[in-house]
């Protein structure tokens, strides 16, 4: 009788620590992690399914230059799929802008941006030329639009993450990058802009909704001074004009932290921002996409400017 008590009594321990354990298990384990934040939940965008038809793109891994009819312009753009596209993801898309002068094909051999995991965009522009800059031979708003017709069929073609379209882009490229984060930024969750031509038109009818940016330039620019300037005729903004006002716009309410890259270089980042805002000056550097092989300064690292960029988007290469 006294075996058969002791036999029960046990029982009803070992079922009361199993409990314990059961719950605690559930709760998530150990203290440790129960007091770990919980990862943070994203939301994306509603989008109201794109009408538009979609396009006979290029394989992962492979790239395609597209025609696409665009304000009754037949215009075209090099699209690049990264290698690992899988439809079952969500992936960023990265626009490149070439500067004035230039073709899509020129920003995707200095930039080297097909390694990166995104759907790449190189847009052409008419004449080899972005709205914003005085020479421009579109009206205004017409690449804009190009901008938007892109959007649309790649979305119709592909698994797009609406919370990660990116633009960059070269000089007048770079300034039409600045001008799609002012007018376009229900579109485009970041800007990074490489020796921007930074021409007073591209800030009218700004819209002041804070958006991430990136400025990269050289101090010694002989084509479009890190000072401001004018060019053809138009005015356009020194850097710390452009990133002056990208701070108020963020509500930067932090100190600058400043970095020295290496002897040339200086970072400048932003803090207190609702939206990041780095800057990146280079100490005697010129006209030119920094760390690309046409880079014959060698101030910066090999590939620096577009590591640099897509380190700020938070894309990954390979």
């Amino acid at each position: 009788m006294r075996r058969t008590a002791l036999i029960l009594a046990v029982l009803a321990v070992l079922l009361l620590l199993s409990g314990i354990v059961l719950q605690t298990y559930a709760s998530g384990g150990s203290e440790h992690s129960e007091k770990a934040p919980a990862p943070p939940t994203v939301t994306l965008p509603e989008r109201v399914p794109s009408d538009a038809p979609s396009i006979d793109g290029p394989n992962p891994g492979d790239s395609a230059t597209i025609k696409l009819e665009s304000s009754d312009r037949q215009r075209e753009f090099v699209l690049s799929v990264p290698e690992n596209y899988r439809a079952g993801g969500q992936w960023p898309v990265l626009f490149a802008f070439h500067g004035w002068g230039e073709g899509a094909n020129n920003t995707r051999s200095y930039t080297g941006f097909d390694a990166a995991r995104a759907l790449v965009v190189y847009p052409q522009g008419v004449d080899n030329a972005w709205e914003g800059a005085p020479y421009a031979e579109v009206k205004p708003g017409e690449d804009q639009q190009f901008v938007s017709d892109i959007l649309a069929a790649l979305r119709a073609t592909y698994r797009v993450d609406d919370s990660r379209v990116f633009a960059a882009g070269f000089s007048n490229g770079g300034g039409f990058s600045a001008l799609l984060g002012c007018r376009m930024n229900e579109e485009f969750a970041g800007v990074a802009s490489v020796a921007a031509a930074y021409y007073d038109t591209i800030f009218r009818d700004c819209d002041d909704t804070p958006i991430a940016l990136l400025d990269i330039h050289g101090t010694t620019d002989p084509v479009i001074g890190y000072y401001g300037g004018v060019r053809h005729g138009a005015d356009y903004a020194s850097v710390e004009q452009v990133v002056g006002a990208a701070a108020e716009r963020n509500t930067c309410s932090g100190q600058v932290h400043t970095s020295r890259v290496n002897a040339w270089a200086l970072r400048q980042d932003w803090t207190g921002c609702s939206h990041p805002l780095t800057h990146i000056r280079i100490g005697g550097g010129g006209h030119v996409w920094p760390g690309a092989r046409e880079d014959t300064y060698g101030y910066v690292p090999k590939d620096y400017a577009s590591q640099e960029i897509l380190r700020f988007f938070g894309i990954a290469t390979g």
